[in-house]
């Protein structure tokens, strides 16, 4: 990934691998916040949405939907917090703009990583216990914690670049990080 530019974007990032990464004390029955709900709480923060929908909408999405190896969860979290920032309100309205910064972003990670798919980025069947052992000894904390620190840093980028006046950081966001999991 390129050097962060904006210091914000490093601690959005951080923000997002420590929900990723911060184990309950019920591990593993107790899970972290996967993929999908480390994007949609830092990006809902970031954008000053606040709802008792997130993370839940994204539990089922994790790891490539719900251990399944298909799409990868930071890609279904960037493309709802897309859709919360840039989505339609009726059917009249034309889907063409979310789809069109949806198209870019999914572009950018296929370029960077290859592939869109869990089971193909990680290599393991994650529904296997042998799968899930290896994903938790080597792929977590490292490679999918650069998954989502790309799509932090890639979602603002066009967050920001398709916003009609510049955008910072909710006072919501700025006050929840005295919340922020700690690492």
């Amino acid at each position: 990934m390129a050097k962060v530019r904006n210091p914000a974007v490093r601690e959005l990032q951080e923000k997002a691998v420590r929900y990723f990464c911060d184990k309950p004390g019920n591990f593993p029955a107790g899970r972290p916040y996967n993929c999908c709900e480390s994007i949609l709480l830092t990006l809902a923060e970031y954008l000053g949405i606040d709802s008792k929908l997130i993370p839940k909408i994204g539990t089922a999405l994790g790891a490539g939907v719900s251990l399944n190896g298909l799409l990868c969860g930071s890609i279904s979290g960037v493309a709802m917090a897309i859709g919360m920032k840039n989505g339609r309100k009726s059917p009249e309205e034309n889907p063409g703009p979310a789809w069109k910064m949806m198209d870019e972003y999914v572009d950018a990670f296929r370029k960077k990583f290859s592939f869109v798919n869990c089971r193909q980025l990680t290599g393991l069947n994650l529904k296997t216990q042998e799968g899930l052992k290896v994903y938790y000894a080597r792929v977590h904390d490292r490679e999918c914690a650069g998954r989502l620190k790309f799509a932090i840093e890639k979602a603002l980028d066009i967050l920001e670049k398709n916003a009609k006046q510049p955008m910072e950081p909710s006072a919501k966001s700025i006050k929840s990080r005295a919340n922020t999991p700690k690492k």
